[in-house]
């Protein structure tokens, strides 16, 4: 499994450069970005498709990365609680532990009653 990963990413980058090559006019194509408002209209500098891709991809990373950190925070939290459940119950082991054992006193039957 270890050797696969590497193997699987290199294919997907091998595949990706293979696509920007083959299309590198759409990529270097020249777009601007309009905004029509009732009040306010603007259109931005044409910039080359491929920083649009690239600044939405960037985008699209942060929200992830943002999105993950709320459920590492939770984990840890978890994984402290648990760690101090354990640590807890340890101490209660070696207390338990060093207590002298009570021989346990089992009545007996006696012979002719029922």
């Amino acid at each position: 499994m270890r050797s696969l990963k590497p193997l699987l990413l290199s294919v997907v980058i091998i595949f990706l450069v293979i696509v920007v090559v083959q299309n590198i006019d759409v990529f270097m194509d020249k777009k601007s970005l309009g905004l029509n408002l009732l009040v306010w209209s603007g259109e931005s500098q044409p910039v080359p498709l491929s920083v649009y891709f690239l600044g939405f991809l960037l985008v699209g990373l942060l929200l992830s990365y943002f999105h993950g950190l709320s459920e590492r925070f939770k984990t840890k939290k978890t994984l402290q609680n648990h760690l101090e459940t354990i640590r807890k119950l340890e101490e209660e082991i070696k207390v338990l532990k060093s207590l002298p054992i009570a021989e346990e006193s089992t009545p007996q039957k006696e012979n002719g009653s029922v």
